[in-house]
């Protein structure tokens, strides 16, 4: 990279930890000027110092919580007066929920909530300045437990108020955000905006309950449950964070792939869809019931 150019931005969510850090902490090393998005304001700092450490470069902590959408605003708020341009946004933060079901700030099922709605929103508050920064792109983290809702979502109860399983509720929400890069790229068809989405693979993170051999467990599991334990005796040893951050540091970095949009990569490639996954008639569905979610709660 050009020692006299500016440096790139990257917007990195859930950058304090798991794959998010090591996403974060890539970049850096490659000379990006990395802006992390934390709930964790502690840990966030704990964070950005190593980041500092291991890359000699810039790094900021903005503190973030996609479970409120005040937070959200007030975080896409700070970057954009901070920062003239945002060179790629890395949607990386997401949770796996526990055996129990609870709400964000304005009353969304956690997982739908955290994994989809408060990245759409934030993706919409950023997306005037990154098609000012352009050539800009997108990263969306997914993941292949998308296969375990091979139906496809539950339109008629997103929030999952009439039943609540975790590993369904986890695998609609991250099928969601393979929904909206489909729309997302399209929307920003020709503006010099790239909207991928990726697979980072069976990592050991933090995310949280359900555990991560659960959740592949989830992927393999379709109807038989003879077959999906099976599978998961034979799981593979879990990848390091590391590991698992290099699709994310690829697609966000990659000449190769500059002008590939709308693509879901299972980690380093590009990968075809379920039937309900690639069809673009629910994506846009999922698009306009979520934005008429986000005009229900209008900022203050």
């Amino acid at each position: 990279m050009d020692g006299d150019a500016p440096r790139p931005v990257a917007i990195v969510t859930g950058g304090n930890t798991g794959i998010g850090f090591e996403t974060a902490a890539g970049l850096a090393e490659r000379g990006w000027h990395v802006v992390v998005g934390a709930r964790d304001e502690r840990r966030g700092a704990d964070a950005v110092a190593e980041i500092r450490r291991r890359s000699g470069g810039p790094a900021d902590l903005v503190r973030l919580d996609l479970a409120s959408f005040a937070s959200i605003r007030e975080f896409a708020a700070t970057v954009l007066d901070r920062y003239p341009r945002i060179d790629v946004l890395v949607n990386n933060a997401g949770l796996a929920p526990g055996g129990h079901r609870w709400e964000t700030a304005e009353g969304f099922e956690a997982a739908f909530g955290v994994n989809h709605v408060g990245p759409h929103l934030l993706t919409g508050l950023l997306r005037d300045r990154l098609v000012e920064s352009g050539p800009a792109r997108v990263v969306v983290v997914s993941s292949g437990a998308y296969r375990a809702a091979p139906d496809g979502l539950c339109f008629h109860d997103l929030q999952h108020r009439d039943e609540f399983h975790s590993l369904r509720v986890y695998a609609e929400s991250k099928l969601a955000n393979i929904y909206f890069t489909h729309v997302l790229a399209r929307e920003l068809a020709g503006t010099g905006v790239t909207v991928n989405a990726v697979n980072p693979g069976y990592v050991a993170t933090q995310l949280g309950q359900p555990r991560e051999a659960d959740l592949a467990r989830a992927v393999a599991m379709p109807k038989e449950p003879a077959a999906s334990s099976a599978a998961l005796a034979n799981l593979p040893e879990p990848m390091s964070p590391a590991r698992g951050a290099a699709p994310s540091i690829t697609l966000a970095t990659s000449p190769e792939l500059a002008g590939t949009t709308g693509v879901y990569f299972d980690r380093g490639r590009p990968a075809a869809l379920s039937p309900v996954a690639a069809d673009l008639g629910l994506a846009q569905r999922l698009w306009d019931e979520t934005e008429r979610l986000l005009a229900s709660h209008p900022a203050h």
